[in-house]
């Protein structure tokens, strides 16, 4: 029954990397990024947060702390507005804005689930495991911008395409962008980064009041 299991999950992983269209000269770089990002564990930085919500026609700026931890522990702490959280530990999501919280969880709800796979796909720099049909990579003076198109139909979410800004002194994620289908659009600015130091799990919990 395991061998049954294993082949099927080597079949369909065949699958959707044979329905991504992506250059050679472009994997390389994708594959280097990927291997590069396999040895982190952890990360915590400072982030800035851009939203354009295309019906208001403007931008909200927010910023805090970020935290990180495989496979799938995350944390923003917002310091402006303060007290405002996204939280996702395993199947669990939690989100506190102006003092309201909202809980959801990845088992029940195929959009947060698709969120969860994209984030945790873009942190550890596996661009391909997003479910993106076509991947794209630019080279720039310090980064490497790769850009993912994404079918949210078939993933489940509103995002349609990633752009994500990769540090070339060391591979790692710098810039964000998800765009979705509306015209919005959210940019995650990753500062002052530090790499595998030891994170408190109360990090990682909403304690309820």
């Amino acid at each position: 029954m395991k061998k049954i299991s294993v082949l099927l999950f080597l079949l369909m992983y065949c699958l959707l990397a044979d329905s991504q269209t992506i250059s050679n000269a472009d994997n390389q770089i994708v594959e280097k990024i990927r291997q590069t990002n396999t040895k982190h564990t952890a990360v915590r930085s400072k982030f800035r947060q851009t939203k354009h919500i295309s019906v208001l026609g403007k931008d909200i700026v927010s910023s805090g702390m970020f935290y990180y931890e495989k496979p799938d522990k995350l944390a923003m702490r917002y310091e402006n507005p303060s007290g405002d959280l996204l939280l996702i530990n395993g199947d669990q999501f939690v989100m506190i804005a102006k003092g309201k919280r909202s809980e959801a969880s990845a088992k029940s709800n195929a959009k947060m689930r698709s969120m969860k796979t994209i984030l945790s796909a873009c942190l550890q720099g596996d661009v391909k495991q997003t479910g993106a049909y076509k991947i794209s990579c630019k080279e720039m003076s310090s980064f490497y911008i790769i850009t993912a198109e994404i079918d949210s139909k078939t993933n489940k979410s509103s995002i349609c395409r990633l752009i994500l800004h990769f540090d070339k002194t060391d591979l790692t994620l710098s810039v964000l962008r998800t765009e979705e289908t509306d015209g919005s659009y959210t940019i995650y600015e990753l500062t002052n980064k530090e790499f595998d130091k030891s994170i408190d799990d109360s990090l990682f919990l909403a304690t309820k009041k």
